[in-house]
């Protein structure tokens, strides 16, 4: 996968994640995700690696009522200003 790919896979799912609710989000997208986050490992984007593995695990968090709302929105919001970045342009350290 390109990041390209990866980009517009991204914005994908986190334009759908906070319409879905925070603590009924599907297995699927959740593996979705895990499958991005290794995606990004092999593009060598390991920022956005970390910020994927980052909003998965506050998400199955969420999911078994241990964590909050205001836990999810921010770690989507710095994926989110990340895919951001990546799209204009910008290209991440390596």
């Amino acid at each position: 996968m390109t990041i390209e790919e990866l980009c517009g896979k991204l914005v994908r799912v986190v334009s759908e994640l906070p319409a879905s609710g925070f603590d009924a989000v599907s297995d699927d997208v959740v593996a979705e995700l895990d499958g991005c986050a290794s995606a990004a490992g092999t593009t060598g984007a390991h920022e956005g690696k970390k910020l994927i593995e980052n909003l998965v695990s506050v998400l199955k968090t969420r999911k078994e009522g241990g964590s909050s709302d205001d836990s999810v929105s921010i770690r989507l919001t710095a994926l989110d200003f990340y895919v951001k970045k990546l799209q204009s342009g910008s290209t991440e350290d390596l």
